[in-house]
């Protein structure tokens, strides 16, 4: 199955964050279609939409890492809650990489793509190259994360480490924000 473009996700995401991507990347149901491209709906078709997902399996971020950036963004509980997960990490509410994959899932299924998704335990770059020299469309890789400033600042996040190590376009996008990312 040749595939549209791939998703990195270390976030859930809603269907509505997949519609955004699917407009910014001009086909969402209000762009206007190349030619010969197939609507987002169309899924059983020749040539439909088709997702390649990868989840990094280790979504955690070291703690000062994550404590500066909830400070730098204001979010004093954010950080509270960042230190406080370190030191009961059983009462911990972030999501696992199987929940993050079902989500990333179920908003571009809904959205009318075709999805297949795993979850990269090792080298989440190599697998995203892999799928893009499987034959990838668009050779387009949108990631979904939360802002992070220190590792955005010093390129060390996920969009900017896919940008300087493969010849891919990269869509760095916020859940829930209309805001594009910096990569």
């Amino acid at each position: 199955m040749s595939s549209s473009f791939v998703v990195l996700s270390e976030v859930p995401i809603a269907p509505a964050d997949a519609m955004r991507a699917l407009e910014y990347l001009g086909l969402g149901p209000g762009s206007e279609p190349a030619v010969d491209a197939p609507a987002p709906g169309d899924v059983g078709t020749p040539g439909a939409l088709s997702v390649n997902v990868v989840i990094p399996a280790r979504l955690t971020r070291p703690m000062m890492v994550e404590v500066i950036d909830r400070l730098g963004l204001l979010d004093l509980q954010g950080a509270w809650d960042a230190v406080a997960e370190r030191v009961h990490p059983e009462s911990s509410q972030r999501p696992t990489a199987e929940e993050v994959l079902a989500s990333v899932s179920k908003a571009f299924t809904a959205a009318g793509c075709a999805v297949e998704g795993r979850t990269a335990a090792e080298a989440p770059l190599e697998v995203v190259s892999a799928h893009l020299a499987e034959g990838c469309e668009t050779q387009t890789v949108v990631v979904f994360s939360d802002p992070q400033l220190l590792e955005e600042t010093f390129a060390q996040d996920w969009a900017h480490r896919l940008e300087d190590h493969l010849s891919a376009t990269v869509l760095h996008l916020y859940p829930g924000s209309p805001q594009i990312g910096t990569s």
